[in-house]
């Protein structure tokens, strides 16, 4: 598959995942923060509010966050960085390295960067955002460190499911979802058409557990057949290309987009 992306190029070349809500506030903080800030022409400057899903590299890339001190200008304005309590524990052993507190609602280096740790099934506000916390069925480096999948109240008054990384939810969080909704879900598929990847397997997704999820939140009334939903967080690790991918998720009647580097969500939707 790596090189027929390399032949193919364009929506083929993914980065590794984050999502920009705003200017102010973002989802994760990968390796690849750089080559997407040229690309897209994005910048830091303004960022305040970082929600980290997880501790794994490709989402938390404490080398890269620290790089926002590395400018002649500054806003001045501390950046708020929020995450389980089990990440904020593990990241505190990381961070010392970095010279950075991670006690809560603390840190060195003149209060630039504070730590907020966060508690599975609960709300938070971040920002401009109310967050919910909802734990995904994946582990990551943290004692008993569970992925956050955060359900987050936009200013415009929608709410956006963001589910990386995934897997197939515990009943737990399937009994907290019931009785809720979303407008829009932007969920992991990760690998893709993977040959004999198991059904409801922890960690990741591929299409077919995706559909499950899809159903399964159908189900329970948190999305319906017109929620725009986004299948996002794709690796190598399967055979198909952008567009062959599409068209695997045509053929389920499930209406799935798959995304690339430099989607952008507009008001309604789409």
């Amino acid at each position: 598959l790596c090189s027929r992306i390399r032949e193919t190029g364009g929506p083929n070349i993914r980065s590794r995942s984050s999502f920009r809500i705003d200017a102010q506030h973002q989802i994760d903080f990968s390796p690849d923060i750089f080559y997407q800030m040229t690309k897209l022409g994005l910048d830091m400057f303004d960022l305040e509010h970082l929600l980290v899903t997880h501790t794994h590299k490709d989402h938390f890339d404490v080398g890269e966050i620290m790089s926002k001190l590395n400018r002649i200008e500054h806003n001045h304005k501390p950046l708020h960085i929020y995450l389980s309590e089990p990440a904020a524990e593990w990241s505190g052993k990381l961070l010392d390295v970095y010279g950075l507190d991670a006690a809560p609602g603390r840190s060195d280096w003149g209060g630039r960067f504070i730590i907020h740790p966060l508690r599975y099934f609960e709300s938070y506000e971040a920002g401009r955002l109310r967050v919910t916390t909802v734990p995904g069925n994946h582990y990551a480096m943290g004692r008993n460190e569970m992925a956050i999948n955060y359900l987050i109240a936009l200013p415009d008054g929608r709410k956006l499911l963001y589910a990386s990384d995934t897997g197939w939810y515990t009943e737990e969080t399937w009994r907290f979802l019931e009785g809720k909704s979303v407008d829009l879900l932007i969920m992991e598929c990760t690998f893709g058409n993977r040959e004999g990847y198991p059904k409801y397997a922890d960690s990741h997704l591929d299409i077919p557990n995706y559909v499950l999820m899809l159903e399964r939140m159908k189900e329970i009334g948190l999305v319906n057949e017109r929620t725009p939903v986004w299948a996002s967080h794709i690796n190598t690790a399967h055979q198909l290309l952008h567009d062959e991918m599409q068209e695997e998720f045509d053929r389920t009647g499930h209406r799935v987009v798959v995304a690339y580097d430099g989607l952008s969500i507009d008001e309604e939707g789409a």
